[in-house]
């Protein structure tokens, strides 16, 4: 598993989507690059398993949701099919983006063998801060712009920020032990990613039975509205109605 292309002067990289997270990390550090997504550097998880399973972002504050990073992709279809979705470029004007349609999807509408990633200067630094669940709320989409965020007991936030930033209701955090609370969230996410629910930003107060200790709270992996369309979307993608099975 490597990677396929590098392009430093555009930031982005094509990539077999079998390899891991952490080494594709670890080889674009030698040219200051980045994937905009917070990683465990010992895990094996693979991009495949990052993009296609409903992971969750803990850098979304800064650099979006997971399929924000993903350019394009080749995809093989449960016909046998390949098809390529997206483009080498952040804005395509090629029309209805499928990557986002099947992106997060599993193994239910295809098979992705390659990523077209978008790529970021690698960070240099990262603040850390504790503040109230109150605070946080009122105004972490005003002015703070937080890069991550996880829960610190029942009423206060751990926050990231690119930027030292200056506020009464802010404190500042040391920076190994604040990062290694996150990585423990992240950890505990990937261990049950379909019991988990984890936010960088939540807009409201959580669901009154949320743990914020652990993140977790019941959910689905397939939301009811979404179901009923399901079949149709296989259909239409292998009009013969192969599937992978699962």
């Amino acid at each position: 598993m490597s990677i396929i292309k590098l392009e430093q002067a555009d930031q982005f990289v094509i990539v077999d989507a079998e390899m891991t997270t952490a080494e594709l990390q670890q080889k674009l550090g030698s040219d200051d690059l980045m994937l905009g997504v917070l990683h465990d550097p010992a895990s094996t998880m693979s991009l495949s398993d990052l993009f296609m399973n409903q992971q969750l972002n803990l850098w979304q504050g800064a650099f979006g949701y997971l399929r924000d990073q993903v350019l394009g992709a080749n995809w093989t279809l449960a016909d046998g099919k390949n098809i390529n979705t997206g483009a080498q470029v952040v804005k395509s004007v090629a029309g209805y983006d499928l990557s986002r349609l099947l992106l997060g999807s599993g193994t239910l509408l295809a098979r992705c063998n390659t990523f077209t990633l978008r790529l970021r200067p690698i960070r240099r630094k990262l603040f850390y801060y504790r503040i109230s669940l109150e605070d946080y709320l009122e105004n972490s989409h005003r002015e703070l712009l937080p890069s991550s965020a996880v829960a610190d007991g029942a009423q206060h936030i751990i926050m990231s920020s690119h930027y030292e930033l200056r506020r009464d209701y802010l404190s500042l955090l040391d920076s190994d032990s604040a990062e290694q609370n996150i990585l423990d969230v992240l950890r505990k996410f990937n261990a049950a990613p379909a019991t988990t629910a984890l936010t960088s930003r939540p807009d409201v107060l959580p669901h009154p039975d949320f743990d914020w200790n652990s993140w977790q709270y019941p959910c689905s992996n397939e939301q009811p509205a979404c179901s009923a369309h399901l079949d149709a979307l296989r259909l239409a993608l292998c009009p013969n109605g192969e599937s992978f099975g699962d």
